[in-house]
């Protein structure tokens, strides 16, 4: 998407994607999920340690999807939502 943009400002520029910025929002220090268990790529390339993944796609999705607290708080205190080139809300969850 060239104008994916958050509704904390972020926009998508360069090599990092808006998928980018809401992982590093939402995935908390100890990489603990919303489902209580560490999450974190495993020895096998493209595959948590729980087992989820098998490509970049995939795991990125995993993680958005265990990191994303569902008031959509990030670690900043801010709330993170994608929003359209017109800057409607997108969906108003990035794991959707």
């Amino acid at each position: 998407m060239a104008d994916s943009r958050c509704s904390c400002g972020f926009r998508q520029s360069g090599d990092e994607t808006i998928g980018d910025h809401f992982l590093q929002v939402f995935t908390p220090e100890d990489d603990s999920g919303t489902d209580g268990l560490v999450h974190l790529e495993g020895e096998a390339d493209l595959f948590c340690m729980c087992g989820a993944g098998g490509s970049a796609n995939e795991l990125d999705a995993h993680f958005l999807a265990v990191f994303t607290p569902a008031d959509l708080i990030g670690r900043d205190g801010e709330k993170h939502e994608p929003v359209t080139a017109a800057g409607q809300l997108a969906t108003g969850n990035p794991t959707e």
